[in-house]
């Protein structure tokens, strides 16, 4: 009966991480998928519109201007 040789505990260790690593990420990714994104506040509480740091806000139905492209 022929036996595979023996890899090192390193090399183990790493391959094991790394299937690990994948199959968290594509489980997390389907969860995220089935779920969506979690709704969360687009302006937090506290927040000033009139600050002079705010951002200024775009008028009802016109877009961001376009980036020019090289």
């Amino acid at each position: 009966m022929l036996r595979a040789p023996m890899v090192s505990s390193t090399q183990q260790t790493q391959r094991i991480r790394h299937r690990k690593a994948a199959t968290s990420g594509a489980r997390r990714k389907r969860m995220e998928r089935a779920h969506g994104t979690p709704a969360f506040p687009i302006h937090p509480e506290g927040y000033d519109a009139q600050a002079p740091d705010a951002r200024p806000a775009t008028p009802a139905g016109q877009a961001s201007a376009p980036t020019k492209k090289k």
